[in-house]
C-alpha cells in the first residue's frame, strides 16, 4: 500500500489554485505580480531597504554604547551581570516550586 498523502496534497493544491483563478480580481492580481517580478527581478522595496539600514544603524549604535560602558566601567558591568543572574535564579526557583509556593 503506497502512501497517497503527498499526491493528494498536491492535487488539492492544484485544484484549489484552479478554483481561485475563477475570480477575475485574483487572476489580475497574480498576473500583475508575475509581470512585475519578471520586469524588476526579485528586489525588496526601497522602504524595506531603508528599514533594514535603520535597524542596522540602531544595532551598531547600541553595540558601541555597550562596549563603551564595558571599557569605562567594569564594575557596572559586573553589577548588571550579577543582577541578571539573580533574576534568572529567582525565575528558575519559581518554575521549580510552582506558582503557589
Amino acid at each position: 500500500m503506497k502512501n497517497k498523502l503527498v499526491p493528494a496534497v498536491i492535487a488539492g493544491a492544484v485544484i484549489g489554485a484552479a478554483v481561485s483563478m475563477a475570480d477575475r480580481k485574483t487572476r489580475n492580481s497574480v498576473k500583475n505580480t508575475v509581470s512585475n517580478t519578471k520586469q524588476n527581478g526579485i528586489t525588496p522595496k526601497a522602504s524595506t531597504k531603508d528599514k533594514v539600514m535603520n535597524l542596522k544603524d540602531e544595532l551598531l549604535y547600541w553595540k558601541e554604547t555597550i562596549d563603551e560602558i564595558r571599557r569605562n566601567n567594569p564594575e557596572l558591568e559586573r553589577a548588571i551581570l550579577d543582577a541578571k543572574d539573580t533574576f534568572v535564579e529567582k525565575r528558575n526557583q519559581k518554575k521549580i516550586s510552582g506558582p503557589n509556593g
